[in-house]
């Protein structure tokens, strides 16, 4: 029996796992073992959720890299000659203060911007960083025939590819996210073999992280299968599930920006009241999406409206003991799946500020409106959604032509009452961000992916 390990440490990272085909194709292997590593507090979640028969759930608690490899982390982050870097280099400053430090870690990037021998002093001195016993210990105990690194630049699944790369197993590694290569910081350790969702990213794995091309595998997006086959109830039954009148056009609002609200509030309040004096149709209904990690606000802070109705991501959150990550982390269940595809694909028009929600709805076709303005004139420079502009990942979403940029809130009400009149607007450029962010829209990608796993697996060993 071959055996694949791989630690599951987050939320988003189980999502797309178990939820696509990847876990179906593996588990169905008969002659595989799965060995998932997951924090402790999941343990009873995982095996009711997701218990197969050929499955086994290793619980370890990983509170950090050690100090050393949390200080190169630092170091390695600041190395990578990307827009993004930069930008969160001035996002720390304003959060945390130290402009000597902010110079510092400015004039190290811009020093050696271009250069490739960074990268390999990093990886170098990686080489120096202790294991984590508990890991090695795993390791040893199962001795897999591959090890699978879910998010290589993810502190946690380093430690894995770490310590597994130093114990000579065979890693196959993946990357979760389309910004992960140009905004994490110079990739401290490759793997043997790496998957990426699309040529885009296979380019920047080559260019930014030296991985060689033959030992890259383009897959799709095995999350973005289900988007192709959503699991929908029909319009007239997920409104009346939500209480919203079946006449309703549904404009879909998610306008948050990590914890801070202030300017989401106002920006939803705005809508209402747009509603109400006519600027917008009397038939449209704001439906409100938080993102996972973003508090709630307090829902006596929103106007009385008829046609405001908010709905919550996940149910289920989980503490999380890892100083390098957030403090909470979620996961989603089957109803909130069934929840985001109907949103998305009954909704009218969407609202987001800069999110994977773009290309989500440019999926369904679905005109997408980006917020560029601080609806709050008090919000801290630290919150403002100027901190984020120019991310290198988005840069090509906005040349795409499939996103509306609003800069006040004016052209954000006006934007949304166009959109209603006619959704066709800027079709073309949606259309042109799904072939180049999504890539392939077959449904087939979890499927490529299990399938290149077990050929790894069984040609390899």
């Amino acid at each position: 029996m071959k055996t694949i390990l791989l630690p599951i440490y987050n939320g988003i990272r189980a999502k797309n796992f178990f939820y696509t085909y990847i876990y179906t194709g593996l588990t169905g292997e008969p002659n595989l073992r799965l060995v998932i590593v997951i924090p402790p507090s999941k343990l009873a979640f995982y095996q009711k959720e997701f218990g197969r028969p050929n499955v086994v759930f290793e619980p370890l608690e990983i509170v950090s890299e050690s100090r050393f490899g949390r200080i190169l982390c630092a170091i390695a982050f600041n190395f990578l000659d990307t827009d993004s870097v930069r930008l969160k280099q001035w996002w720390t400053y304003l959060k945390y203060g130290h402009y000597g430090k902010f110079l510092l870690k400015r004039a190290a990037n811009l020093a050696f911007s271009g250069f490739k021998f960074p990268r390999s002093i990093i990886r170098f001195l990686d080489g120096f960083v202790a294991l984590d016993p508990g890991v090695v210990k795993i390791l040893e105990r199962y001795r897999p025939d591959l090890v699978i690194v879910p998010d290589i630049v993810f502190p946690p699944d380093r430690i894995f590819l770490r310590a597994a790369k130093r114990k000579k197993f065979f890693v196959l590694g993946t990357i979760r996210a389309w910004d992960n290569l140009t905004s994490k910081g110079v990739i401290q350790l490759l793997p043997d073999k790496l998957i990426v969702h699309t040529h885009i990213m296979k380019e920047l794995a080559v260019r930014l992280a030296g991985m060689p091309e033959e030992d890259i595998y383009v897959s799709g997006i095995p999350h973005y299968d289900i988007f192709f086959k959503p699991p929908l109830k029909s319009r007239e039954k997920f409104l009346k599930m939500l209480g919203i009148p079946p006449e309703r056009k549904i404009v879909l609002a998610a306008p948050f920006l990590y914890s801070h609200t202030s300017s989401s509030l106002k920006i939803i309040n705005e809508l209402t009241s747009a509603i109400d004096d006519g600027r917008l149709p009397k038939d449209t209904q704001i439906l409100v999406r938080y993102r996972p990690g973003t508090p709630p606000i307090d829902e006596k802070l929103f106007r009385p409206s008829q046609n405001l109705t908010i709905t919550k991501p996940c149910s289920q959150y989980f503490p999380v003991r890892n100083i390098q990550m957030s403090t909470k982390d979620w996961e989603f269940s089957p109803e909130d799946f069934e929840l985001l595809m109907n949103s998305l694909y009954w909704s009218d028009v969407t609202i987001n500020t800069m999110s994977t929600l773009s290309i989500d709805a440019a999926v369904f076709d679905k005109p997408v409106i980006n917020v560029r303005f601080d609806a709050d004139p008090q919000t801290p420079p630290k919150h403002s959604v100027s901190v984020l502009l120019k991310h290198d990942h988005y840069k090509s979403i906005e040349a795409s032509g499939g996103v509306k940029r609003v800069w006040n809130m004016g052209e954000l009400v006006e934007a949304v009452r166009r959109y209603l009149e006619d959704p066709s607007l800027d079709r073309e450029g949606r259309k042109r961000m799904v072939e180049e962010q999504v890539e392939f829209t077959d449904g087939l990608s979890g499927r490529r992916t299990a399938d290149y796993i077990k050929r790894i697996l069984y040609e390899n060993f």
